[in-house]
């Protein structure tokens, strides 16, 4: 017999989950759309043009699962004769197509792209990291119970929401802001030309944006209803949206104005596309919460999730060790593999194996050690506040020692643009630093007593 154990939520901690995959559905056909943009941009030198548009349809198919397994997570569906559909089914559904989208990709690269058999199966490994964990997850025999239905959370899911839009706001205030004080710090001379004004304007509104999503996720972990964190995220949202149109439209000025290449025009719309994705599916989320609340009326009861929302940061973890993993594989198979091929050619423009790996060896035990935390705090076993610091001190120290190198350089060619070579550094130390503070953070007991009326105004309760 499985029986949970006593810090869980009712729901497990899945709503957390379904949000994560939907952000990752959205932004995986975002990018499926720039490649396609691109491509249809210069057909006469892309080889093999039925293979390739063959596959990137799958990579579609697949965003849309992706989407659609995470939205079941976090929404009731109804099916035939008023039954809820069981919400595991899509995610199952989405196991099955992404391994097999990664054995056809990567045949497709072997067979009709001529890449390297160690290049080839690389990706394809890569590309079935995250359907194997999900396909734990869709047939734990823990999650069973849930086939008829997933239950709301006893705070709705909020503090675990909370927990993952203070973490993603932070990162993103984080980069936003570096970047605006280092364009602040050009020369007259540089920012009479329109370019670095635009650019000023760009990221102050990023810097903005950012901070009213860590202003709604830091409501919510403090808060016990939805009516605070609601207000504040229906803000961001809406800011969020508007913040993306004004940025597409800058960019564009931009790129008219500095007559930069129609493949940066489609970056401009993709761009534009995943800042809108965020705000849209957080808005969302905290309407159909405040809805639910709406029709419960005085039934609904105001507790503190008995898990803090830490099986929120699990799940959140447990989709970051997989993109870790995915980097990983890349790093050791794709990174080695012939200079000349598209594909190593724009891994390496990224540079991932320079600020992201310290060595292979280290990357693994910190993958192990994130994956051992992100397990305890799905299951909020007695070892997880252990196990995250001990995460929390590896993981940000192998930043760190990314980070030396490039602090070495920095002080000997001291040069302002060569912080941006130190953001992607500072920015994987976002998640040590939130997990040490969250898995150590003493959330006070929140009570809230009501008395119910009666149709005459006077209070239910004992006579006086």
């Amino acid at each position: 017999m499985d029986l949970p154990s006593a810090g869980l939520p009712a729901d497990h901690g899945l709503a957390s989950l379904g949000l994560v995959m939907q952000l990752a559905g959205r932004t995986t056909g975002a990018l499926a759309a720039l490649v396609a943009s691109t491509a249809l941009l210069d057909l006469r030198h892309l080889p093999h043009p039925e293979w390739f548009w063959s596959a990137l349809a799958l990579c579609f198919v697949r965003s849309r699962l992706h989407r659609n397994a995470g939205r079941d997570l976090t929404y009731s569906r109804c099916i035939a004769d008023g039954l809820t559909a069981d919400p595991l089914e899509a995610m199952r559904g989405y196991v099955r197509f992404g391994l097999a989208h990664a054995i056809a990709v990567g045949l497709v690269a072997a067979l009709a792209f001529d890449t390297a058999a160690p290049a080839a199966l690389g990706l394809g490994a890569a590309l079935a990291v995250w359907p194997a964990v999900l396909a734990v997850v869709a047939w734990a025999p823990r999650f069973r119970r849930f086939r008829t239905g997933l239950p709301l959370g006893e705070d709705r899911g909020l503090e675990g929401t909370a927990i993952i839009m203070t973490v993603l706001g932070s990162a993103g205030a984080l980069s936003a802001g570096t970047i605006v004080l280092i364009l602040g710090a050009l020369s007259p001379q540089q920012m009479e030309h329109g370019w670095g004004v635009m650019l000023v304007v760009v990221f102050a509104l990023l810097v903005v944006r950012s901070s009213l999503h860590i202003r709604a996720g830091l409501a919510g972990l403090r808060d016990g209803s939805f009516d605070r964190p609601g207000e504040l995220a229906a803000r961001y949202a809406s800011f969020g949206v508007i913040s993306a149109f004004c940025i597409g439209g800058v960019l564009c000025l931009l790129a008219m104005a500095e007559r930069l290449t129609p493949e940066a025009i489609a970056g401009i719309a993709v761009l534009c596309w995943l800042l809108i994705t965020w705000p849209m599916v957080i808005k969302r989320y905290f309407n159909q919460r405040l809805f639910a609340e709406l029709l419960a009326g005085d039934r609904m009861i105001h507790r503190r999730a008995p898990d803090a929302g830490l099986t929120g940061l699990g799940w959140l973890l447990l989709g970051h060790a997989a993109l870790s993993a995915v980097l990983l594989i890349v790093d050791i198979t794709l990174l080695g593999a012939d200079a000349r091929a598209p594909l190593v050619q724009a891994i390496r423009w990224f540079a991932l194996d320079r600020w992201w790996s310290v060595g292979p060896s280290v990357d693994a035990v910190r993958l192990a050690l994130e994956l051992a935390a992100a397990a305890a705090l799905i299951r909020m076993s007695d070892r997880r506040r252990a196990l995250a610091t001990i995460y929390a001190v590896f993981a940000g120290a192998a930043a760190l020692a990314a980070a030396l190198p490039w602090l070495r350089a920095l002080g000997a060619y001291p040069d302002l643009w060569r912080l941006l070579e130190l953001l992607p550094i500072a920015v994987q130390l976002v998640i040590p630093v939130a997990v040490w503070r969250l898995v150590h953070r003493a959330a006070a007991p929140l009570a809230r007593a009501r008395y119910r009326t009666l149709p005459s105004g006077l209070p239910l309760g004992p006579p006086p």
